[in-house]
């Protein structure tokens, strides 16, 4: 079971279908990806406390997990990694869960081990930003590190793949970032943290160019994707069923985020975009059985 607070770690369950077909691994394998907010109109960021953003995932898995019974976990979303350990459900987990978190701490300091010249900007939502989890785990001078929380970025992406809403928003979010800094760098390692943001890489690339910031993208989607078939997170079995990948959700997707993720997948992952198109909607998801 995949799952994200919306469509951004579909990056990710696109990446599995690649990487699965590529090694001739996704034999007797289901992808289920399973969408983690109960409503297009109220996201985890959106809910005042950390609190009720831990009650709410922490709902969310137990009814997930007890409709399903996932083999396999993986948290394909920062906001709810960084909340994961706080959950009821994590301390009584029963089955295996990754966090994308573990994967974007391990690429950021293998980044800053390479490049220790380099400034460390981390783009990622309000939730992710507010836990400080990537700072904290870091092995970094915090002096070079901007964490800079993105209100609406991932909406922007999510419903737009033109990039101009995107690069509206994010335009503000690049100078408040740059502007922690005592000085303005002159190379930078950016990281992606939030799943949303990989879809519109380019987008931060020119606009820290703009401002004359050199600048090295990590999205921890791909390293996420590398761990999960590496490290043989895959659960097989020996039937001959071909690879299945199913998309769930509370609510039905809206049109204009489908279409988005069409113009972002389309060349590269037709299974998880006819997963999406014929997603399954089921209202009681977030109550148990």
């Amino acid at each position: 079971m995949i799952t994200d607070s919306g469509l951004g770690g579909l990056s990710v369950c696109a990446g599995l279908e690649q990487s699965l077909a590529q090694k001739n691994l996704g034999q007797g394998i289901e992808l289920l990806y399973v969408n983690a907010t109960p409503d297009d109109r109220i996201g985890y960021n959106s809910l005042k406390t950390q609190e009720a953003r831990i009650d709410l995932f922490d709902q969310f898995l137990k009814a997930a997990f007890n409709r399903y019974t996932p083999d396999k976990i993986a948290i394909a979303c920062n906001t709810l990694s960084v909340i994961y350990d706080a959950t009821d459900f994590a301390s009584n987990a029963t089955v295996e869960v990754k966090g994308i978190v573990d994967a974007g701490v391990a690429m950021v300091n293998a980044g800053m081990e390479k490049y220790p010249d380099h400034k460390l900007i981390i783009f990622a939502t309000e939730t992710t930003t507010e836990a400080g989890t990537y700072p904290r785990l870091i092995s970094a001078n915090k002096a070079d590190i901007s964490a800079q929380e993105c209100p609406g970025l991932a909406h922007a992406i999510s419903n737009d793949a033109s990039g101009e809403g995107c690069r509206n928003l994010l335009s503000g979010y690049v100078d408040e970032a740059l502007q922690r800094f005592d000085d303005k760098p002159e190379n930078v390692t950016v990281f992606l943290g939030c799943t949303h943001y990989g879809y519109q890489t380019e987008i931060f690339k020119t606009l820290l160019g703009e401002r004359g910031c050199a600048s090295r993208i990590l999205n921890p989607n791909e390293l996420l994707v590398e761990q999960l078939v590496s490290s043989n997170q895959m659960t097989h079995s020996a039937d001959d069923e071909p690879l299945n990948i199913k998309f769930v959700s509370r609510y039905a997707i809206p049109q204009a985020e489908i279409e988005s993720m069409e113009s972002y997948l389309k060349d590269s992952a037709p299974q998880t975009l006819a997963a999406l198109h014929n997603q399954i909607v089921e209202p009681n998801l977030f109550h148990l059985k």
